[in-house]
């Protein structure tokens, strides 16, 4: 890793790197369609970065070593880049943090009611390998232990979240499976919505499937919204 490079995200929507001694402008990394949001230098592989934007993009880029020398000596500067990773996020994303030992790259993104998640990336392959996703508003710091064995995630929910730096699975909300009670609530629910009535209190669940079997053949009244649409 070269200390003497430094990267800097811009609302511009580019990823500049400064050759820090000589506090002069080496690339302008283009790319993203928004704000970058956060860039991140990998500890193990040399020239090589993560970043991540507004535009809901990660992106790992790699300058080749040639490149780098013929920028630094010569002022011979390639104009164009390309990622060697893309991956896409379904919302904003607001921070990158490589491992120690730089294998994994973890990314988060998201807000309230946007499904907030930290998301970890195999840099070798690009995949994302694992999902964790336990905030209820925007995650906005991630940080790595010192070993890689703890990551950690704080957000606007006001709350730090420890995870398994080095497990395997994800970690996302799962509600659990429904009981036979709960399954039979479900049914007369599903039951009532059909016909506009509750089964009988001696039914069981096997009659309130007859019943909504044969109420699927009468004739419905169309919902009060049909044929209406929102945009905004």
């Amino acid at each position: 890793v070269d200390a003497s490079l430094l990267a800097s995200a811009g609302a511009d929507r580019t990823v500049r790197v400064w050759d820090a001694d000589r506090m002069a402008p080496l690339w302008t990394i283009r790319g993203h369609r928004d704000h970058v949001t956060s860039v991140d230098w990998s500890p193990s592989e040399p020239f090589t970065l993560a970043s991540a934007g507004w535009d809901r993009m990660f992106r790992l880029w790699a300058i080749d070593p040639v490149e780098v020398r013929s920028c630094r000596e010569g002022g011979e500067c390639s104009a164009a880049l390309a990622p060697r990773v893309v991956g896409r996020h379904p919302q904003l994303v607001w921070r990158v943090a490589f491992a120690p030992g730089g294998r994994l790259v973890a990314v988060c993104h998201g807000a309230v009611g946007q499904s907030p998640t930290v998301v970890l990336y195999e840099v070798a392959s690009g995949k994302v390998v694992r999902r964790l996703g336990r905030h209820r508003d925007t995650p906005l710091a991630l940080a790595w232990s010192p070993d890689g064995s703890v990551l950690a995630s704080a957000g606007m929910d006001q709350r730090v979240l420890l995870y398994d730096g080095q497990g395997a699975a994800d970690d996302l909300p799962q509600g659990d499976v429904d009981d036979d009670e709960e399954r039979k609530v479900w049914s007369e629910d599903l039951f009532e919505y059909r016909t506009g009535h509750r089964p009988g209190a001696n039914s069981t669940s096997s009659d309130a499937e007859a019943d909504q079997a044969s109420s699927e053949k009468a004739p419905r009244s169309p919902h009060p919204l049909a044929g209406r649409m929102a945009m905004w």
